[in-house]
């Protein structure tokens, strides 16, 4: 009982640790668009757009970094309780294989993002895949 008390308050930390984090970021961009409009005062709404959403590509690519590791996290911790995540294909539980692979993906806004995850294998059709998430 103690023990699941401990795991809940640690998992409200991380949120808040994970909130302030990207309150943070979004900050960092509200302060860089006051400075960037002062360095161009006759910057053009279109211009103001562009960096506007370059700016918001940054945080945007932190926040679905940190929420696919999140969730493909889970789906490897189910694993170890008989469950987890399954071929895209024929539904079989996948294996596991090897360690933590670097994938690097890119978000609809252009950033690059890197996940570090597990790589799991079907032992079925020996389809190989990164955890959905």
């Amino acid at each position: 009982m103690k023990e699941e008390e401990e795991k809940r308050e640690e998992k409200e930390m991380e949120k808040i640790e994970q909130i302030e984090k990207w309150s943070g970021m979004l900050e960092e961009v509200a302060e860089g668009m006051a400075g960037w409009r002062k360095e161009n005062p006759k910057a053009t709404l279109r211009e103001i757009e562009k960096e506007i959403d370059r700016r918001w590509a940054r945080v945007r690519a932190g926040m679905v970094t940190d929420l696919a590791i999140e969730s493909q996290a889970g789906d490897w911790k189910e694993m170890e309780k008989g469950e987890g995540p399954v071929c895209l294909e024929c539904g079989t539980k996948l294996k596991v294989e090897g360690g933590k692979k670097k994938r690097r993906l890119q978000t609809q806004g252009g950033e690059e993002l890197i996940l570090e995850r597990r790589y799991g294998v079907c032992p079925t059709c020996k389809g190989g895949f990164f955890p959905p998430g």
